[in-house]
């Protein structure tokens, strides 16, 4: 009896020794939060997310990804690199625990003007005539205006013309959309389509959007954030702000999904339509009444200025 007490004291010996060193484990993930909340960086810039866990000492490892690679790729370390124009959230995943970052690409100044002509089923709203000679046979429908049933309305004259000289964003010595934000405290304008067979045109592009982008030029010096948008079938619309910051619509947030230099020359900005049917757009091959087939505004500082070329939906 009394060996067989010490052999029992002996193996619970044994077993508290080998449970204390099962206590040195690594200890379990309780938190993750990423080192900076938002990001902005210009295409082909890269900047480094550093994933902080909790307890600090804690070794899981982290995975990343992207909810639009066209935009923003990160790989395995947290390093993201701004692919184009527009908005991205990078996340951070640990087990079941995630942190995001929303990370904003501007446009970098550098494109190949000929680059946007060389898709397929466009559907022009600004264009000069010798860009638009080069895609003729491959657009759907024509919106530009024609002062029939095409026209460009300037709301309540709460623009004024501005000065659309030298090279345009194909670099064509010829005109865009050049306005000036007047002095009644609010601006905006649109693209006003009663060419119903032109709008049912556009029904595909809600029907399949993959491959299809709203694209545009857009320059400035200045650092106003305009509105764009889009009117659909029956009260269907979609919204963006281009700036750093949300726009503040008589109460209603419109976020920004890009941004671009203010350094006066010319930006490429592409927008996938598919970002716009989530926000609820949708057309249609049954249209009775007129749309405003892209309006814009642009804030209530007088002076603020808005130059706009290329503007137009195609399939890349």
């Amino acid at each position: 009896m009394k060996t067989n007490k010490i052999l029992i004291l002996f193996a619970t010996a044994v077993f508290v020794f080998f449970t204390a060193c099962n206590s040195n484990d690594e200890p379990t993930v309780t938190g993750i939060e990423l080192n900076k909340p938002t990001l902005s960086l210009k295409v082909n810039e890269t900047a480094t997310l550093l994933a902080i866990l909790t307890p600090s000492d804690a070794k899981e490892t982290v995975t990343w990804s992207s909810s639009d690679q066209a935009i923003a790729t990160v790989d395995n370390t947290g390093k993201v690199t701004g692919i184009s124009a527009g908005t991205a959230k990078i996340t951070a995943t640990v087990n079941s625990l995630t942190s995001v970052c929303d990370v904003t690409i501007e446009s970098d100044g550098s494109y190949n003007p000929e680059t946007s002509l060389n898709g397929s089923n466009y559907y022009p709203i600004i264009m000069d005539g010798v860009s638009f000679a080069k895609i003729q046979d491959k657009v759907v429908a024509d919106f530009r205006p024609d002062d029939e049933t095409k026209f460009l309305y300037i709301w309540e004259e709460t623009y004024s013309a501005g000065t659309s000289t030298g090279p345009n964003f194909y670099r064509e010595v010829e005109g865009w959309v050049s306005l000036v934000v007047g002095s009644v405290g609010w601006s905006g304008a649109g693209f006003s389509i009663s060419d119903l067979a032109a709008l049912n045109s556009l029904a595909p592009v809600t029907n399949n959007p993959d491959g299809y982008y709203l694209h545009m030029g857009i320059k400035s010096k200045d650092n106003t954030t305009h509105v764009f948008g889009i009117d659909g079938f029956g009260d269907s619309k979609a919204s963006f702000a281009i700036g750093a910051s949300s726009f503040d619509d008589n109460g209603t947030m419109i976020q920004p999904l890009a941004d671009f230099e203010r350094d006066g020359e010319w930006h490429e900005i592409e927008i996938p339509m598919s970002k716009l049917k989530e926000q609820g757009l949708l057309f249609s091959a049954e249209n009775t009444e007129p749309k405003n087939i892209f309006w814009f505004l642009s804030g209530g500082v007088a002076g603020s200025s808005l130059e706009l070329d290329a503007v137009f939906i195609y399939k890349k």
